[in-house]
């Protein structure tokens, strides 16, 4: 848990309402953000962190160097093992705002994630895409668990 705060940088949970969605969908394309969440999942599983920090919006990046993006993921890695295959499991469309102004729509991809300690269904990989300067980028990539069991949707 403490991990998604990490990478989260301070962003309070989405907030999805019926207009938020509509303005997601209308905001993110679908095949793109799609492309760009598969693409960071593949570079989880590569260890490509250089891709996955390039994919990360701009204010990420910049509040993160180099050396505490690679601290973010040994912790993730050593927390849930480092992701070895990843299955598509559904998208959702919300908005997600947070301090300091924080306001924009999003498009959160899941996957069913086995890893190097956990077989696939333990562990979920979460990549949340959102406009930035123009373009599409990543906001948060995280890895969960359900302590009492994934939801139905994610099965």
């Amino acid at each position: 848990m403490l991990l998604i705060l990490l990478l989260a940088a301070c962003v309070k949970p989405p907030i999805i309402t019926p207009a938020s969605q509509a303005e997601a969908d209308k905001a993110i394309d679908h095949e793109q953000a799609r492309k760009l969440s598969d693409s960071i999942a593949n570079d989880l599983v590569t260890d490509d962190r250089s891709n996955i920090r390039k994919s990360m919006e701009r204010g990420f990046r910049d509040y993160y160097d180099d050396a505490a993006f690679t601290s973010l993921i040994d912790q993730m890695f050593a927390a849930y093992g480092k992701p070895v295959d990843v299955e598509y499991k559904m998208d959702e469309l919300g908005r997600k705002t947070g301090t300091g102004g924080y306001d924009k729509p999003m498009r959160k991809f899941w996957y069913a994630t086995q890893t190097s300690k956990y077989e696939k269904g333990t562990v979920y990989l979460i990549v949340e895409v959102v406009p930035d300067e123009g373009e599409l980028a990543a906001s948060t990539v995280s890895l969960v668990t359900f302590p009492a069991g994934a939801p139905p949707s994610l099965k």
